[in-house]
């Protein structure tokens, strides 16, 4: 018998998923169990598990609506914002599917490696030069955080093979990024603006669609020397221009800590509400006039 137990032991302590279990399950039988046991001794048992229940909830609604409001990294938490590409096009983008690239035309923009020395106000005023052709997108630049983003999905996309002949980073460049929708950003840095804005976007009920639009070319293929740093992938002249289309999928972040503080919160009013009727019933049988005895003749 001992030998048999000692086995158990050895299974449990090698066992990351039961060690766990078991820890969870001690620590509620004995910090839940031992409130529930004094209340139960004061309180009787019925009584003593409502109040432990309806402190149990309140205190899973006080720490959902802090996860709702500020969702952290060790809470509930959903699916995060993300890319997602919905289609490749090669060559001619007025044949996308997506009817918002129709009109986006880059061909008069000049060369990315000359946009790199460009500062943000000049490319800024580019984006309102060429406002015409670009038809209510925005040109990204190479250290903004959506065009990081954007690419990340594209880089991974490609790297699984979906492009023949484009499954390793050093065989396409990139080129432009364009972005276009989403919630509208605020017009200056005044306090109004910034009020406005936070309030507005924060009572929208749906979300603008939000695209991005990411162009590459292949590249010229070159032999790595031994020794030295690999060589900056340059594009292949005359290749055509590949362009991914992605929408903006906001995700559900919130939404397992704002179901979490909407149960807790409904099953604490429940329980409030049975301790309610119970008060009340408990006062009428006390407010009640005592039966009236008759003495023996």
């Amino acid at each position: 018998m001992s030998t048999a137990f000692a086995h158990v032991l050895a299974g449990i302590a090698w066992t990351p998923q039961i060690r766990g279990i078991l820890a969870v399950l001690v620590g509620v039988v004995v910090l839940m169990g031992s409130i529930y046991l004094l209340l139960m001794t004061n309180l009787a048992s019925r009584l003593g598990f409502l109040i432990a229940l309806a402190a149990f909830f309140g205190w899973m609604t006080i720490h959902g609506l802090t996860w709702w409001l500020y969702p952290p990294g060790n809470g509930p938490a959903g699916r995060i914002p993300a890319w997602e590409l919905k289609e490749i096009v090669y060559g001619d983008v007025s044949q996308a599917r997506t009817g918002e690239v129709h009109d986006l035309d880059s061909s008069n923009l000049p060369d990315p490696a000359d946009l790199k020395e460009m500062t943000p106000e000049e490319l800024e005023q580019l984006s309102e030069q060429e406002s015409g052709d670009l038809n209510e997108w925005t040109l990204l630049p190479e250290g903004e955080a959506s065009r990081g983003e954007a690419q990340t999905a594209v880089d991974a996309y490609l790297l699984e093979g979906n492009v023949a002949g484009l499954s390793t980073p050093d065989t396409y460049v990139y080129r432009y990024a364009f972005e276009t929708g989403g919630k509208p950003e605020r017009e200056s840095d005044g306090v109004w603006d910034r009020v406005s804005n936070r309030i507005t976007n924060t009572l929208r009920i749906t979300n603008p669609p939000h695209f991005a639009v990411v162009q590459f070319q292949r590249a010229v293929p070159v032999e790595p020397v031994a020794g030295e740093a690999p060589p900056t992938p340059e594009p292949q002249p005359g290749s055509q221009v590949i362009t991914a289309v992605l929408e903006r999928d906001i995700g559900q972040r919130r939404v397992p800590a704002a179901l979490l503080t909407v149960g807790s919160a409904s099953m604490l009013g429940l329980l409030c509400a049975m301790l309610h009727k119970r008060d009340q019933r408990v006062a009428e049988h006390r407010a009640a006039p005592l039966p009236e005895t008759t003495g023996s003749g």
